[in-house]
């Protein structure tokens, strides 16, 4: 299947929307068990606690989504993937959680706002945060890569 930059796009886009729901969704039915609040976390990279904090860990988030969308569409394309996508979406779902889990094991690092005592740091796959957390940090990749693939395929 050829690469199609705009349904890959898009395929992120709608992916990454479904994957906040859900997290948020958790978030709100299980507080003590789903610490990772994913916008204020990549928010307050650039900003204090407070609304523009979630508007910016949001925009981010929108543009990882597309990001890692176009990734998968790479794979697609350069492996000549054009059936299964969605299965195929699982296992790059699954490599996209290995690569973000690393990534977030250094935010301290790099992270303003855990310097700065705003959030606490998730560590590597979120083991920082309780088990439901963590479980739902792959389950989420899992999702989106599923999500990424079946939509892809639905518009190409």
């Amino acid at each position: 299947m050829p690469f199609d930059g705009g349904a890959g796009a898009l395929s992120g886009i709608i992916a990454g929307a479904i994957m906040a729901i859900v997290l948020y969704m958790g978030f709100a039915m299980m507080p003590r068990h789903m610490k990772m609040n994913l916008f204020l976390l990549l928010g307050t990279m650039m900003f204090g606690r407070g609304p523009i904090a979630y508007m910016a860990g949001a925009m981010a988030h929108a543009a990882m989504s597309v990001a890692f969308a176009l990734a998968h569409v790479a794979l697609f394309d350069a492996f000549e993937l054009d059936s299964s996508l969605a299965a195929w979406g699982l296992l790059f779902g699954l490599v996209h959680w290995v690569i973000v889990g690393m990534m977030l094991g250094m935010m301290p690092v790099m992270h303003r706002g855990i310097r700065l005592g705003l959030v606490e740091a998730p560590g590597a796959y979120a083991v920082r945060y309780p088990p439901m957390t963590a479980m739902g940090f792959l389950m989420l990749h899992l999702l989106y890569g599923v999500l990424v693939g079946a939509f892809y395929a639905a518009f190409t």
